[in-house]
């Protein structure tokens, strides 16, 4: 059962007020200037079937016609939740068009998640699959879009592009990105286009463009795609998913995977005699335990290792830890990162006092990279933006660093 605070709760305006200076980048404009330069690169591949860059720029701008004239409006949540990655492009593309704000649902949802998160969010609007369909039915959202439904598509071919279309801009939120937080209780971290911009351009430049072949082994909407796909798609190349199993890729690619399952993988990979070589790992999410590091160097020791630290569901990195082949490994003990490019690392004590060297608390951040507000969660308004909680106890360290240690401290707030 919902507590009686969430379930009470009146239905946010997640619509930013201010409008930051700067370049007029968006995700859905990047992904429509890859489609203008080569309508005919694949954007999506997915198991056998491929989807264009062209294609699903014109399925996106006719899906997010059908949102407008269904009365979705500037900065108006939007549930994504399909069954297949190229049904979820293709939705998430018209949602920023739109001028909405995508909230993507992994397709293997909990039970009563949806509920929760039609509250947290707001959201009056679900695109989604046959498959997905029935998790909404109880849900507070006033309509469902099937998008493997053939008479949605008739009637969107239909219709012209309305000519008001894209409607997203730079500092507007593109995405709410939900998580668990303790008990029953969910929160969402507002993310605007410009952020998520601007990190991807700093992985770039950190361990190159993404513009050959990203891939990922995870249905769609999770944190590894989500995290794959905008890097990929600002510089023309290719998500590859892989259904069948945790293969690394095809040899020379770079490989997106959540941390958490990365062990598994690695494992996988140790029971194959020849197994598939990507020139890049990219793992999102929890820390990477040294332990971790030191099986990928066995297992696949010309690989680079990146290690981003994305705690609560942000998808957007906190931290990172890059590892270059023939680098010495750690060994033992808790991970050490450091902040990632426009984020600014803290460790908080249970009055949220800033620490001392040495001093255990919660690891905290704020920065131009990571979302902008929390719905339903915990953080805390400041200059340089809202100050996130991660969950996460940690300890910075002499040379600037922070020592992540294990689970919060109970007296944290």
């Amino acid at each position: 059962m919902l507590s009686a605070e969430l379930r009470d709760a009146p239905r946010p305006d997640i619509r930013r007020a201010d409008h930051p200076a700067g370049p007029a980048r968006t995700l859905d404009r990047l992904f429509s200037r890859a489609a203008r330069r080569n309508p005919g690169a694949v954007a999506v591949r997915d198991g056998p079937y491929e989807l264009t860059y062209g294609k699903a720029d014109t399925l996106s701008e006719r899906l997010a016609t059908a949102l407008l004239v269904a009365d979705v409006q500037l900065g108006d949540p939007v549930v994504v939740h399909c069954t297949g990655h190229r049904q979820a492009l293709i939705a998430q593309l018209a949602v920023l068009k739109a001028g909405g704000v995508c909230v993507p649902v992994p397709r293997d949802l909990p039970a009563g998640r949806a509920h929760r998160i039609a509250l947290v969010s707001g959201a009056d609007t679900v695109l989604c699959s046959r498959g997905t369909r029935a998790a909404w039915e109880r849900a507070s959202c006033r309509q469902r879009l099937l998008l493997d439904d053939a008479e949605l598509w008739k009637r969107t071919a239909a219709r012209p592009v309305d000519r008001a279309l894209p409607r997203s801009a730079p500092g507007e939120p593109a995405y709410l990105l939900t998580a668990e937080e303790a008990g029953e209780w969910s929160s969402g971290h507002l993310v605007d286009h410009r952020a998520w911009y601007l990190a991807m351009a700093a992985r770039a430049r950190q361990i190159g463009a993404a513009d050959g072949t990203v891939a990922i082994a995870e249905p769609p909407l999770g944190p590894a795609g989500l995290s794959a796909m905008w890097w990929v798609f600002g510089s023309g190349g290719t998500l590859h998913t892989r259904p069948d199993g945790p293969g690394a890729g095809p040899d020379g690619a770079v490989a997106v995977y959540e941390s958490a399952a990365y062990p598994r993988v690695l494992d996988a990979l140790a029971r194959e005699p020849r197994p598939q070589r990507p020139r890049t790992v990219v793992l999102v999410g929890a820390p990477c335990a040294p332990e971790v590091v030191a099986r990928h160097v066995e297992i696949l020791p010309g690989t680079a290792l990146r290690a981003e630290f994305a705690p609560g569901g942000c998808v957007l990195p906190w931290a990172v830890n890059a590892y270059r082949a023939g680098q010495d490994m750690p060994s033992g003990g808790s991970p050490v990162v450091g902040a990632a490019p426009g984020v600014r690392l803290s460790v908080r004590g249970a009055l949220g006092e800033d620490l001392r060297t040495g001093q255990a608390g919660e690891v905290c951040a704020r920065g131009r990279t990571l979302p902008f507000d929390v719905i339903g969660g915990r953080s805390a308004p400041g200059r340089g933006g809202v100050l996130l909680r991660s969950g996460f106890a940690g300890r910075r360290t002499p040379d600037g660093g922070v020592e992540l240690i294990g689970p919060r401290p109970a007296t944290t707030p």
